[in-house]
């Protein structure tokens, strides 16, 4: 039995649910109009002696029953007098007893012939019982039925994810299904996976989040990526349905040189997920972000990445569209009438319907009653002019005016991060940074807890999981955007930031600092070297072999080792060396050429280094720089041979063990056209293998081609390719056109 309160749907759409279910109960076509003033009427149908009768729908759930019935007896009445149908409808989304309905049928005598043509909630809810393809016909009021919610609520449960899926349910009530939302899905459902990208506030995790939610249902089990694709190659079954979240896959709001090897990684995980019908795959990535990565990573480009993406654009969105996100977050926020009042006089809506920097993030944020303590109501419109034309500014004054010295430290340190952070190491970090000698004159609450507490739904999230520690993450990603601009001309408390983390992913948020600008490659360098003389005084301390490395790689890109080489660089290159034993990445492998070509380090100590990290190279990224390193030392080095054989043994093994990891298995078996042809889809593999090895500087011959091939069952695989995809991928229309600024008038219009 569904026990609705309606409180997820706003007028309009209470009012088409209506019309639908009661359409369906009384086994006519309810002839509905535009939204606007409606002149008492929401929907209409003739009885076959040609008589009118009327359907008027009142989603007053918030408000006291008593106010309505004084609203139907003087102003509803009214209308009716003028209309005279023959009969009347009237659906109310409030509670109503046998009393009430009897005040209502008085209210409105003659028109209803009856009070069992009143339906209150309960009636609503009775009637729905019985009918799901209503339920499904209405997404938000579907994804709240009893039976949805208990499946993902085991869903969650099975899954091997932290994220709340009740927190994507809560949020829906503002969800608009648009032309983004059915076309995403179709690419996901035929392709299996989906990269949805654009820039920043537009809504590519909610659309994320909708699109997981949809197959949620559908039972699939759901897993959300925290940091890397480790997670969701741990968790993979190849049975089970499954719906695999990424957000902001290539760094978390920032742009990710991804100099290791997650981007292979992902797109390696992104074959075995394509050619497995219980499997979806869902992505987020801003665009900037992803064609960097496009540059930077050979195996999105080979890996044929450019089908699977899906941009969300604003100019993708139809002024109506606009119009029902601006709506649905008007009339579910807790803005008083005051507030809104401001929004509708002169029409002042359709100015936030067509500003050029309309985004979804910031309607939200202008309709949050928790900013407004300090905006009075005729203030409200200059608040949001302020905010329409500069949005990365809506965080200045809160972050000045309303943090202390500490509470903007920790602010700092979670964005340096550039990802959500484990509190104890954040805390950690945070007693570093208070504690160096440049930060003695810092002012405010210096207990960490305390200004968690404070930050926490403002600035900050604190995720908690079952048997883990609080995470700590950014509120809201622009959060970074305002912090990485406002600190890049200050080197100082970026340094001391860097220097109280010492965590690999701080080291991305440096790339991306350089890569995009707000750094310059000299003060790069520089701050590269800071970090790394503090670690050598430390004896490189408590930190990891990965980060390290990173930070030697930043700089050597920024035009280090290419002079003198102080002792601690020098220190750090053997740290690398002594340490790495299993723990190398392709940083360490560039940082230990480069400073073979520098004649740092000796060429036996190269090649021994090599020796002992071989076994952990598992990526192309990885591969391609062992190889690169073998290359940087001479032939005639003792045992050089010995350890080129060694690393092409080993990667022949892991590409025979991971084929379709490796190469675009698809890509070949689409040059083929006949369904028993695959000799030739062998032929094709044959060339991708050849392309792969040559570009992870392996020489090889043809036995060793076939020697990849032994393991693979060519003709079983391209038959599964041929019945899954030989049809292609239809990318549907580009959608609907602008509308009328009319129709956006009429959604707004008050009843």
């Amino acid at each position: 039995m569904s026990d609705y309160d309606f409180k997820q749907l706003n007028d309009k759409e209470f009012e088409i649910f209506c019309a639908d279910l009661l359409g369906e109960v009384e086994n006519r076509r309810f002839e509905r109009f535009k939204a606007g003033r409606d002149g008492g009427v929401d929907g209409r149908f003739f009885t076959d002696k040609g008589k009118e009768v009327i359907l008027q729908c009142k989603h007053w759930s918030n408000t006291p029953l008593s106010q309505l019935i004084r609203e139907l007896k003087n102003i509803e009445k009214l209308k009716l007098d003028k209309l005279k149908p023959h009969r009347y409808l009237l659906a109310i989304s409030n509670s109503l007893s046998r009393a009430e309905k009897k005040k209502i049928h008085n209210a409105l005598n003659p028109y209803i012939l009856s009070e069992s043509d009143i339906y209150g909630k309960e009636d609503l809810n009775d009637l729905l019982s019985g009918k799901a393809h209503i339920e499904q016909r209405h997404y938000k009021l579907w994804l709240h039925s009893s039976n949805v919610l208990k499946h993902i609520s085991n869903s969650a449960l099975l899954g091997r994810s932290a994220f709340s899926l009740d927190e994507i349910i809560h949020s829906s009530s503002r969800y608009v299904v648009t032309t983004n939302h059915r076309m995403a899905l179709k690419k996901l459902e035929q392709l299996h996976v989906v990269i949805i990208t654009g820039e920043p506030g537009i809504g590519k995790t909610t659309l994320a989040d909708h699109l997981c939610l949809h197959y949620v249902t559908q039972g699939f089990t759901y897993l959300k990526i925290g940091e890397e694709i480790r997670e969701a190659e741990s968790a993979f079954d190849p049975e089970s349905k499954q719906i695999i979240y990424f957000d902001d896959f290539l760094g978390r709001n920032y742009l990710e040189a991804l100099k290791g090897h997650e981007g292979n990684h992902i797109t390696q995980f992104i074959r075995r997920i394509t050619t497995n019908k219980n499997k979806r795959f869902v992505l987020t990535s801003r665009s900037t972000i992803l064609n960097q990565g496009k540059f930077l990573i050979d195996s999105f480009e080979h890996g044929n990445l450019q089908r699977n993406e899906y941009e969300l654009r604003i100019q993708s969105l139809t002024d109506l569209e606009k119009a029902q996100i601006l709506y649905n977050h008007i009339w579910h926020s807790s803005l008083g009438r005051e507030y809104i009042d401001q929004l509708y006089f002169n029409r002042r809506y359709r100015t936030i319907i067509a500003h050029k920097n309309f985004n979804p993030r910031l309607i939200s944020y202008i309709t949050d009653s928790t900013r407004l303590e300090t905006c009075p109501p005729n203030n409200y419109w200059d608040y949001i002019v302020r905010s329409l034309a500069n949005p990365s500014q809506v965080w200045e004054n809160p972050f000045n005016a309303q943090q202390d010295d500490f509470g903007r430290a920790i602010i700092l340190l979670v964005v340096l991060n550039g990802s959500a952070l484990n509190e104890k190491d954040l805390s950690e970090a945070y007693h570093r940074f208070v504690t160096l000698p440049e930060n003695q004159n810092l002012r405010g609450i210096r207990e960490f807890q305390s200004n968690i507490r404070l930050l926490t739904g403002s600035f900050l999230n604190r995720t908690i999981s079952p048997n883990k520690s609080p995470m700590i993450d950014l509120f809201n990603p622009s959060i970074g955007d305002y912090v990485l601009k406002r600190y890049a001309g200050d080197i100082v408390p970026l340094r001391l930031g860097f220097q109280s983390l010492r965590t690999l992913r701080s080291t991305i948020t440096l790339r991306s600092l350089q890569g995009d600008g707000l750094l310059s490659k000299a003060d790069t360098k520089v701050l590269c070297y800071r970090l790394i003389e503090n670690l050598a005084e430390n004896d490189f301390d408590c930190v990891s072999v990965s980060y390290i490395s990173a930070l030697c790689d930043v700089y050597r890109n920024c035009g280090g080792f290419k002079s003198t080489v102080s002792n601690a660089l020098r220190s750090a290159v053997q740290f690398i060396i002594n340490e790495g034993l299993g723990e190398a990445t392709d940083d360490s492998f560039e940082v230990v050429e480069c400073c073979v070509k520098q004649r740092i380090i000796a060429p036996e100590q190269a090649l021994d280094f090599i020796a002992n990290n071989v076994d952990s190279v598992e990526s192309h990224t990885e591969m391609r720089a062992i190889s690169s390193l073998l290359l940087a030392i001479p032939e005639e080095t003792r045992e050089h041979r010995e350890k080129v054989e060694l690393v092409k043994e080993h990667v022949l093994n892991v590409v025979s063990e991971n084929l379709s990891e490796f190469i675009d298995v698809n890509s070949a078996f689409s040059n083929v056209e006949g369904y028993n042809d695959y000799r030739t889809a062998e032929r094709e593999l044959k060339k991708l293998i050849e392309k792969e090895l040559i570009d992870l500087g392996i020489n090889f011959c043809t036995d060793d081609i076939n020697r990849i091939l032994e393991s693979y069952d060519v003709q079983n695989e391209y038959h599964s390719y041929f019945e899954n995809y030989h049809d292609g991928y239809d990318r549907g229309s580009e959608g609907p056109k602008m509308l009328a600024i009319d129709e956006i008038d009429d959604l707004f219009e008050r009843n």
